[in-house]
């Protein structure tokens, strides 16, 4: 795993959009040590052929307009990086919210790497509440998986999972597309933009 891009992603997740000081990065060294020690990322997945009928409702047909198949997923750290940054709350507070970052990024770096086994013509993963989708439409997905059973990870009624640092989403297969900032709805007021960087980790940098 890519340290220097996991650092990159947290920092973003933290809303660092110039260069960071040595005493941050520090920090964060010490916070990506601990979120990988703490990790106990596993996945569940599925491919189907046919639609199920949330995805034939947009944003999700265009997202998968070209795909021939596509996967349902979902993943997780499991619950002791979750424990551990709540205990930090109470007696470093500026750890525990570094410690957050890091483990946002890398259960989202760990999905990506889970991921290739769909093969390299695949999109990125979209998860309900993404481009003005629905949050709770993570459901249809929880239905079609049972992640509670295989994984452990349950589903709230406001479309929150538990443990939190927990992702549920679909992959277009047949098609390759990388995240892109051009088709964002806050393209116009990004920070990130402005300060010309980004929010999400690509393989490109």
């Amino acid at each position: 795993m890519n340290f220097s891009e996991l650092k990159k992603s947290a920092l973003s997740y933290l809303g660092f959009y110039g260069k960071p000081t040595e005493e941050t990065l520090a920090l964060m060294d010490g916070a990506v040590e601990e979120a990988l020690a703490l990790s106990h990322f596993r996945a569940e997945g599925k491919i189907f052929s046919s639609p199920l009928p949330f995805l034939c409702e947009e944003p999700y047909r265009s997202f998968l307009a070209g795909c021939s198949q596509y996967a349902l997923v979902v993943m997780t750290l499991g619950s002791e990086a979750e424990r551990r940054i709540r205990a930090l709350f109470l007696s470093d507070p500026v750890r525990a919210v570094v410690l957050d970052a890091c483990a946002s990024a890398l259960v989202e770096a760990q999905g990506d790497a889970w991921e290739e086994r769909f093969g390299e013509e695949r999109t990125f993963r979209f998860c309900p509440g993404y481009g003005g989708s629905d949050v709770k439409d993570v459901r249809y997905i929880f239905e079609a998986l049972r992640p509670e059973k295989t994984l452990g990870v349950q589903l709230l009624e406001s479309g929150l999972m538990v443990p939190q640092k927990s992702m549920a989403g679909v992959v277009g297969i047949g098609k390759k597309r990388a995240r892109s900032c051009g088709a964002c709805m806050l393209r116009e007021t990004c920070r990130f933009l402005k300060e010309g960087t980004r929010c999400y980790r690509s393989g490109n940098n």
